[in-house]
């Protein structure tokens, strides 16, 4: 589909009153069926998450974790639990996850990995560790709570002052010794439908043009790219322990044709051709 008739689209399926109650009765009466190219994605993103943190000395085994924007389909909360998290809080700005969303992301689980019995039986997630809070109210979760918090493909659509305050908000809930690790996609989310724009498409908007869009779609992205992320982390109180960002090299190739705009025309073909960063951070004493 053509990005302009997808930035459309999800302006109109934005505004449709209900539209939460509608997709869950849809979801009751038709079923949830998955897509396995995202599936696949979560679980390669899933396992990297899983190594970064390793690598910084932390495991998920029986720590508390707050994944930020958990969505409709709970793979990683599910594997979470099943590797030993004490407890998993899922999270959203309004409930998108139901109880056919849960059971198809565990149905899906058993059918990629058979020979795992801990997925056997189960069919609500209240047989597991998993409290549900959408809407996310930080206020509302104890200091020093948290061993980790997580997101994956998330913080690219929060806008930057936002993330500032989320952030901030967040920093007194992690214990001294927790975690975050977050997985961020830097790319142009409409190239995913519309493989004829390049995958930094967007930087090539006006800051007016994108701001109008990003009014329109609920769904818009804040254009940061990698390097710039850690101002933001570094600035809420949190030192970045690892970072991952590899540049994609098709990418790379094509900036030198693009009429970036500013501040996108003053960067590096390098710092605008990485695509997908992992950051793993610990609260700055």
């Amino acid at each position: 589909m053509n990005w302009k008739l997808l930035v459309l689209k999800k302006a109109v399926m934005g505004r449709i009153p209900f539209g939460n109650s509608l997709r869950r009765w849809k979801r009751s009466r038709f079923g949830y069926a998955p897509n396995a190219a995202n599936m696949d994605c979560t679980l390669e993103n899933y396992g990297d998450m899983k190594r970064t943190a390793e690598a910084a000395g932390a495991s998920f085994l029986g720590g508390t974790v707050l994944e930020i924007g958990s969505g409709w389909f709970p793979v990683i909360p599910v594997l979470l639990c099943l590797e030993g998290a004490k407890q998993v809080l899922m999270s959203d700005l309004s409930p998108h996850m139901d109880d056919v969303t849960f059971g198809t992301a565990v149905r899906e689980l058993v059918r990629r990995f058979p020979d795992r019995t801990d997925l056997r039986g189960i069919s609500h997630r209240s047989q597991l560790p998993i409290k549900y809070l959408a809407p996310l109210d930080v206020a509302k979760i104890e200091d020093n709570s948290l061993d980790f918090i997580i997101s994956r493909t998330v913080l690219e659509h929060i806008p930057e002052a936002e993330l500032t305050r989320l952030f901030n908000a967040l920093r007194p809930k992690l214990k001294p010794s927790g975690h975050m690790v977050h997985l961020i996609d830097h790319s142009d989310h409409l190239e995913h439908q519309d493989k004829s724009i390049t995958r930094i498409h967007f930087l090539t908007w006006s800051a007016g043009f994108h701001a109008a869009l990003n009014r329109l779609i609920k769904e818009g992205e804040n254009r940061l790219r990698h390097h710039e992320y850690r101002r933001v982390f570094e600035r809420a109180g949190y030192a970045v322990a690892i970072e991952e960002g590899a540049v994609h090299e098709g990418t790379r190739r094509r900036c030198g044709g693009l009429a970036l705009a500013p501040p996108y025309d003053g960067m590096s073909a390098e710092q605008l051709s990485i695509l997908t960063s992992i950051y793993v951070l610990r609260p700055r004493a």
